[in-house]
């Protein structure tokens, strides 16, 4: 198979996180967990992320040593294969980029 232009994949990732960004604004920790749709949308998209973040050379993912490259590869795995064992406020805490179990975690998320 041939390896997929990197431009392509870096717009996926893009459109994946401005639509977590987009759908969790404004919203709780509460709200995801009641939201059946913005649950399993935010879910997709992390594993888009994830997804396509392995079709990316490990040449270009060293010019960009801050990101966490390797965690945003193995983070789609848990919706993926551990569904079940999703802990909504650990999925909130990573989109929102604040600590899960904190008093910022039940906060909205504000962009």
């Amino acid at each position: 198979m041939a390896r997929r232009k990197d431009g392509p994949i870096l717009a996926e990732i893009l459109a994946a996180l401005d639509g977590i960004e987009k759908a969790t604004s404004d919203k709780t920790l509460h709200d995801y967990e009641q939201d059946w749709l913005l649950k399993h949308g935010v879910q997709r998209g992390i594993e888009i992320i994830s997804e396509a973040a392995r079709h990316l050379p490990d040449e270009l993912l060293v010019t960009e040593p801050e990101i966490p490259w390797k965690q945003m590869r193995g983070i789609g795995n848990v919706p993926r294969h551990e569904y079940h064992r999703i802990a909504d406020p650990i999925v909130w805490a990573v989109v929102t980029r604040q600590p899960a179990g904190t008093a910022q975690g039940d906060r909205t998320h504000r962009h």
